[in-house]
């Protein structure tokens, strides 16, 4: 009777474990010629480019920014960068992200959505990739989700 418990709950633990080895962080990966990057979620996310960086909800994230600027503009909790060149990376819950411009990426772990639009690629959990529209225009975005948000 002890070995058949003993196997049961071996058998158990294990099956609770197999959802967390499948699981781990979800990921957007997207690099684009040029074009406009919007990213909101919870997790990691690192976005480089050329161009206008906009950040918002800055009081919930830890941020690193490696580059240059000309203008910088503060909000009430966030800022904007204008003539920006470089990359940011950003851990933290509620993450408002975007950069217009050129020669851009992203690379984001955990739960988000992402809005595209110009002339790139993205890929989720590392699936086909997908062309931005590059019409640029308020209705013309593609909208993807990673992970459960």
């Amino acid at each position: 009777m002890r070995r058949f418990a003993a196997t049961a709950l071996c058998i158990l633990f294990t099956a609770a474990l197999v959802p967390m080895a499948k699981g781990g962080p979800h990921t957007a990966k997207a690099k684009g010629e040029f074009g406009w990057i919007k990213v909101w979620g919870h997790g990691t996310v690192d976005l480089s480019g050329k161009g206008t960086l906009m950040l918002d909800n800055l009081s919930n994230l830890q941020i690193k920014i490696d580059g240059t600027w000309g203008e910088k503009t503060v909000t009430a909790d966030g800022a904007e960068y204008r003539h920006f060149e470089g990359s940011i990376h950003s851990i933290g819950t509620g993450q408002h992200l975007q950069i217009r411009g050129w020669n851009l990426a992203l690379d984001a772990k955990g739960d988000g959505k992402v809005w595209l639009q110009g002339r790139g690629t993205i890929s989720i959990d590392g699936g086909p990739e997908q062309a931005w529209p590059e019409e640029q225009t308020h209705a013309k975005w593609l909208k993807v989700k990673y992970g459960n948000m």
